[in-house]
C-alpha cells in the first residue's frame, strides 16, 4: 500500500497515512509486536511529508490562508493520532497482549515517540495561539507513569536516526518546560527556536520526586492538569514529580555569553536562520520565566475598561505620531530624560508621508502598565507576540508606545498589550562609532549594521535596566559600546548603548547612558 502511494510531498498523502495511523490504533485483534512494527513503518513513511509540510506552513505563518490553515489542521491530526498510536501500542505491552515479550525491548523508543509526537502537536498550537487543554495532560501523564513503573524512564534511546540519545524523561521535561516558559509571548520564528533550545537542553534539568531547592515546579501525575509553580512548603506525594531548569540555564547562560561575544559556532545556533541576537532574546525569556526566582507576575490589578483603541505597528509609523523632537527646534533633553524647550509648538510630525492607517481594536481591561483587547475578525492580520505597537485610548490626544506580549485565539483573537511607555519621545540618532569592539562585535561582524542615522524612540517613563534609562532602536542596529548623538540642534547630547534587552520584528530594545560632554 506504502509502495502505491503517489511520489512526491503531498498533503493528500499525509491525510491519507494519518487515516491508516488512526486505524491501526483503534483496530482490535492487532498482536502487540505486529501493531507496533506497523506504526514505526507509517511513522517513517510519513517523514517525507511532513518535515516539508510543516516549513511549508512556517514560511507563511504571517500570511495565513485556506491551504495553510489545512496543513496545521493535518499536521495536528498526524501527531496526535501517532502519538496516541505509540500510546496504544505501550498499552498493549502493558497489558500483556498477544507479542507483548517480542517488544519489550522497544517500550523505551514506543513512549519517547509517542511524547515527541504530543510535543510537536502542541507546539503547532501555540504557533496559532490555541491553548492546551487539561485533559491533553492525562495521556502524557500515565506514560511517563508507566515507564517510571517499568524503570525505563531514563533509559536513553535514540527516537529518530541522525539524533542524539534522549529518554522518556527528557522527552516529557521538553513538554513540561516549555509550557511553563510562557510560548504564548514568544512570536513564531522565536518559538520555533526556544523549541529547538529546549530539545537540546531539557535533558539536563532536575527531576525529583521530593521538593529540592532547585526544582521549582511540580506535575501530579495523577491530578492531570498542567505544571503549576511550587507553592511554599509544599509536601511530597506518591504522584508528584519535582522538576527545575537550573542546571539547563547553567549551560543557556554560557551559550548566551558565546553568544554577545560573536563566538558561537554555526552548529551551535540550531539553524543558519537564528541571528544571535534572536538566541539571546529566547534565551533571556527562558532564564526568566523557568528560573529559580519567581516568574514574573502581572503587578498591577487590571479593571474592566470598554472603549475603542487605535493601534499602529511598526517603529516608523509609531515614531511618526509620538511626540518627536525637530533638528533645530531649541529643545533640550536632560539625563532624566525631561524634555525642556525654549520655544512652545516645536514638537510636530515632520513633512513626511504618513504610514500605516491605526486599526480600531476593541479594549476590554487595562491596568497601570498594560491593556487587552479584541481584534476584530477582519483587522490584525499582523499581530503576534513581539509586535511594536502605538496605542492611542479613544478620546485621547498622545499615543503610547507598547508591544503585544500575548495572544489568545481560542476564542476569537484576544491580545494582551504590555505598555513601555505613556510618554515616548521621537529622536534621530547620528551613528559615531563604537569606542569599542569595533570590528568583532556580534552585530556589525555580520554586516547587518550599515546604519549613519537611524530613528529611535526615548522610554523616558519606562522601568530602567540595571539603572540605565532604556530606549528603542531600528532591529539589527544594537553594536555593544556604540556611540550616537541625539540630534536635537545645538543641544544634542552624546549616548553609549550599554546593554542588549530584547530584538523584535523591526526594533530593538536596548539600555543606554549618558555621556559627560567629551568623554567617548
Amino acid at each position: 500500500m506504502l509502495a502505491g502511494l503517489p511520489e512526491g510531498v503531498s498533503l493528500e498523502t499525509l491525510e491519507q497515512m494519518s487515516h491508516w495511523v488512526g486505524s491501526v490504533k483503534d483496530t482490535r485483534g492487532f498482536a502487540c509486536d505486529d501493531r507496533l512494527a506497523v506504526m514505526r513503518l507509517l511513522d517513517q513513511a510519513a517523514a517525507m511529508h511532513v518535515g516539508p509540510l510543516f516549513n511549508q506552513f512556517f514560511s507563511k505563518i504571517h500570511q495565513p490562508d485556506r491551504s495553510t490553515r489545512n496543513i496545521w489542521d493535518a499536521l495536528c491530526e498526524y501527531w496526535g493520532r501517532l502519538s496516541a498510536g505509540y500510546a496504544q501500542c505501550v498499552a498493549d505491552f502493558e497489558h500483556g497482549e498477544k507479542g507483548a515479550k517480542n517488544v519489550e525491548q522497544e517500550m523505551p523508543l514506543a513512549t519517547a515517540r509517542a511524547l515527541r509526537s504530543a510535543s510537536l502537536r502542541f507546539k503547532l498550537r501555540y504557533l496559532r495561539f490555541v491553548g492546551i487543554d487539561a485533559a491533553d495532560w492525562a495521556p502524557l501523564y500515565r506514560l511517563y507513569a508507566f515507564a517510571e513503573l517499568k524503570q525505563f524512564d531514563n533509559v536513553p534511546v535514540v527516537a529518530y536516526t541522525r539524533e542524539v540519545h534522549t529518554t522518556v524523561r527528557a522527552e516529557l521535561q521538553k513538554i513540561v518546560l516549555l509550557y511553563l516558559a510562557e510560548p504564548h509571548e514568544f512570536p513564531p520564528a522565536q518559538l520555533e527556536l526556544a523549541f529547538r533550545i529546549l530539545a537540546r537542553f531539557a535533558i539536563s534539568a532536575e527531576w525529583s520526586r521530593v521538593p529540592q531547592a532547585d526544582c521549582n515546579f511540580v506535575i501530579n501525575l495523577v491530578a492531570c492538569g498542567p505544571p503549576a509553580l511550587m507553592p511554599p512548603k509544599e509536601a511530597p506525594g506518591a504522584n508528584k514529580r519535582f522538576i527545575g531548569a537550573a542546571q539547563a540555564l547553567i549551560k543557556l547562560a554560557e551559550l548566551r555569553a558565546l553568544c554577545e561575544k560573536n563566538m558561537l559556532s554555526e552548529e551551535q545556533r540550531f539553524g543558519k536562520e537564528f541571528s544571535p541576537a534572536q538566541i539571546i532574546t529566547v534565551i533571556t525569556h527562558l532564564q526568566l520565566h523557568l528560573g529559580v526566582a519567581p516568574p514574573p507576575q502581572q503587578r498591577y490589578a487590571r479593571a474592566k475598561a470598554k472603549a475603542e483603541v487605535n493601534v499602529v505597528h511598526g517603529l516608523k509609523p509609531i515614531c511618526q505620531r509620538v511626540t518627536r523632537i525637530e533638528l533645530g527646534s531649541g529643545t533640550s533633553l536632560s539625563e532624566d530624560l525631561d524634555l525642556k524647550a525654549k520655544t512652545s509648538n516645536i514638537m510636530k510630525l515632520v513633512a513626511e508621508e504618513i504610514e500605516s492607517t491605526p486599526e480600531t481594536w476593541a479594549q476590554t481591561n487595562q491596568s497601570e502598565w498594560g491593556l487587552g483587547a479584541d481584534i476584530p475578525a477582519d483587522l490584525g492580520k499582523w499581530a503576534e507576540p513581539g509586535k511594536l505597537c502605538g496605542i492611542q485610548i479613544h478620546g485621547a490626544k498622545d499615543w503610547w508606545v507598547g508591544i503585544i506580549r500575548r495572544l489568545d485565539a481560542d476564542a476569537g483573537l484576544h491580545c494582551g498589550i504590555r505598555i513601555f511607555s505613556k510618554r515616548p519621545v521621537s529622536v534621530w540618532l547620528r551613528v559615531l562609532g563604537a569606542s569599542e569592539h569595533q570590528a568583532d562585535n556580534w552585530a556589525s561582524s555580520t554586516g547587518s549594521f550599515s546604519y549613519d542615522y537611524m530613528r529611535a524612540i526615548m522610554l523616558p517613563d519606562a522601568l530602567k535596566s540595571h539603572d540605565h534609562p532604556v530606549m528603542i532602536l531600528e532591529n539589527k542596529s544594537y553594536v555593544p559600546g556604540q556611540m550616537c548623538e541625539v540630534m536635537m540642534g545645538e543641544h544634542s547630547r552624546l549616548i553609549k548603548l550599554v546593554e542588549f534587552l530584547e530584538e523584535g520584528e523591526d526594533y530593538v530594545r536596548a539600555a543606554f547612558e549618558w555621556q559627560q560632554p567629551g568623554k567617548g
